[in-house]
């Protein structure tokens, strides 16, 4: 029996998660992205999603969509409790766990979606690099806080460490984030200029890209030992414009990676 009450509030707290999960993999595939695949954890499950090419959703509604439905349930259940149920324990707890999710999410910290949202908009703002790197620092800072928090909390006679392996966790996902390899690929292309200017001849290569790509799709098909002549083409094959690695790259710079050539050609004109 003693055991029961943990029990029962550990598959509250899942399912509490689940819902979150749910909710983000429900939107994205309104907005036209592709359920890769699921994966189901102790903890929760994790969904892979690949953007489709004629995507125009907004990641924010993704992101903001988890929060949201842990909002939305515990007002339904709160409503639902007042008026037509008395409160029960387990029901008060669901209630807290759905809100202290909502918050804990919204936390300006990756890789939750708050820090997502924070992310996206200072790369929006100044800049892949500087956006990337700002919301790095930022991370860095609130795990550092909730660590503190956690340590203040075992000294003060609470034992819960959870909040100590949660800010453990935000530091190695700084640490180990594959974003950060993505990163420092274009920064590899970017200082191929200065070898490129030391050799006076570089070896070449020709892409072809349709329009509707995503920048960062063509980035992953550049090699670091080649300088690359990009073709750009519509739907009918057609050919649309011809730009350099470093016209790409500048793009990315400027603007964003999740940016179109469409769009990156709009712009140049």
């Amino acid at each position: 029996m003693y055991y029961n009450g943990y029990i029962i509030k550990y598959l509250l707290i899942f399912a509490s998660i689940l819902i979150h999960e749910i909710a983000h993999i429900i939107v994205a595939v309104f907005g036209k992205r592709k359920l890769v695949s699921i994966k189901i954890f102790a903890i929760g499950l994790s969904a892979e999603i690949k953007e489709k090419d004629d995507n125009r959703l907004n990641p924010l509604f993704i992101y903001i969509s988890g929060p949201l439905s842990n909002i939305l349930l515990a007002l339904i259940c709160f409503i639902t409790n007042t008026y037509y149920f008395v409160f029960s324990d387990n029901m008060r707890f669901f209630i807290y766990a759905n809100v202290a999710l909502a918050i804990f999410n919204m936390l300006p910290v990756l890789p939750l979606d708050g820090g997502k949202i924070i992310r996206d908009i200072l790369v929006s703002k100044i800049g892949l690099f500087k956006g990337y790197k700002y919301a790095r620092r930022l991370s860095l800072g609130f795990a550092a806080v909730v660590f503190a928090l956690g340590v203040l909390l075992l000294i003060a006679g609470i034992k819960n460490l959870s909040i100590i392996l949660i800010s453990v966790y935000m530091f190695c996902y700084q640490k180990f984030d594959k974003s950060e390899e993505s990163l420092m690929n274009i920064k590899n292309l970017l200082y191929k200029r200065s070898r490129f200017l030391k050799k006076g001849i570089y070896p070449g290569r020709e892409l072809v890209v349709l329009k509707s790509m995503h920048i960062a799709d063509i980035i992953k098909s550049m090699d670091f030992d080649r300088f690359h002549i990009v073709y750009v083409v519509d739907e009918c094959m057609r050919l649309v414009k011809v730009l350099t690695e470093q016209d790409v790259l500048e793009g990315v710079l400027k603007h964003d990676s999740d940016m179109r050539f469409e769009d990156l050609l709009k712009d140049m004109e």
